[in-house]
């Protein structure tokens, strides 16, 4: 039996097709050709974004309550997508290096994060890079079962993606204060002698 509250909303969606009836004149922006479509300055621009003081401390808090990194990433790329950022394979392609700065970020934030909801995801060591370089020419299958962005795992997150400035901006970012912000929002556990029984 359906909730009285949720037959009112089952309606609300858009119509199958509607974006199809758009005048001509006004198309979303994903119907318009893409913003970006250099790989390199796409990824330059998401760090440049990440690197804002209440991105920062957004994404941050996000990692600390456990939120999987891939799932931000995925956020993040596909409001990139719905602005008319990139094109859809530019965004399949913005995984693992946005995964990888999110990553970068957590440690130096001092964050154990959740890398994905069935962890499935690995990530190379620096002594390991030589030999991604080696495997980088095999075509990496980024889509899951029914070929959805949100099914989308990366096999392998590696440091090579973001490129050597970015890897060098990621290694000296100083999160003192993202620290002590992620501290003050903990919630406080309460004392087992504190309790009176």
């Amino acid at each position: 039996m359906i909730h009285k509250d949720a037959v009112e909303h089952i309606f609300d969606g858009p119509i199958p097709g509607q974006s199809l009836t758009n005048p001509k004149d006004k198309p979303y922006p994903w119907e318009q050709p893409p913003q970006f479509t250099s790989g390199k300055q796409l990824t330059e621009k998401i760090f440049f974004d990440l690197l804002k003081e209440d991105n920062l401390e957004t994404v941050t808090t996000l990692m600390a309550q456990g939120t999987p990194v891939m799932d931000i990433a995925q956020m993040l790329l596909m409001t990139g997508f719905q602005k008319g950022k990139m094109n859809p394979d530019m965004m399949l392609m913005q995984l693992e290096p946005t995964a990888y700065m999110l990553l970068a970020i957590a440690e130096k934030a001092g964050i154990d994060p959740v890398l994905s909801r069935d962890d499935e995801v690995a990530v190379i060591e620096d002594d390991d890079v030589e030999e991604d370089l080696k495997t980088s020419k095999q075509v990496t299958n980024f889509i899951g079962s029914g070929g959805r962005f949100k099914d989308a795992k990366v096999a392998k997150i590696s440091p090579t993606s973001v490129g050597p400035d970015i890897e060098k901006q990621l290694q000296t970012l100083d999160t003192s204060k993202l620290k002590a912000s992620i501290l003050a929002k903990q919630p406080q556990k309460e004392s087992l002698l504190e309790k009176q029984g």
